[in-house]
């Protein structure tokens, strides 16, 4: 008799892990940009700043600046999220609740990218395959 409520109660423990334990979420992968003139010159120093936000669980978004390299090359990481299963299904509720009609769900991420001082190379660069490429005009 006294085995079945030890099973009951490893049941609820595990079910309480598994719904306030923190799984971690990706929410934009690493992505490599290169900033370049329309010539295809690499501009130095720009800055590329990436702005993401998961709306179904955060409250407030977050932005970092980066900048490029002297070929014009920049990597913005991985951006991830821990999150209990309890959020995941109660965050997007409580985004209803309070912004009603307007509210947003999921991830939303942007970049922009501003040359700054406009300092390019004379060299003329190509493309790496999966870089995600902004051509400028100075």
């Amino acid at each position: 008799m006294s085995s079945r409520p030890n099973a009951l109660i490893a049941i609820v423990v595990l079910l309480a892990a598994l719904l306030f334990y923190p799984f971690k979420k990706t929410l934009v992968p690493e992505q490599r940009v290169l900033v370049v003139t329309k010539d295809m010159h690499p501009i130095r120093n720009a800055m590329v700043r990436q702005s993401w936000q998961d709306y179904s669980l955060e409250r407030y978004g977050h932005e970092e600046d980066l900048f490029t390299d002297s070929n014009g090359r920049v990597t913005l990481p991985v951006r991830t999220i821990r999150a209990p299963l309890l959020s995941r299904v109660f965050g997007p509720l409580a985004s209803i609740a309070g912004q009603g009609v307007h509210a947003s769900f999921g991830v939303h991420t942007h970049v922009i990218v501003s040359p700054n001082d406009g300092t390019t190379s004379t060299d003329v660069v190509r493309p790496q395959p999966g870089e995600i490429v902004y051509r400028l005009e100075l």
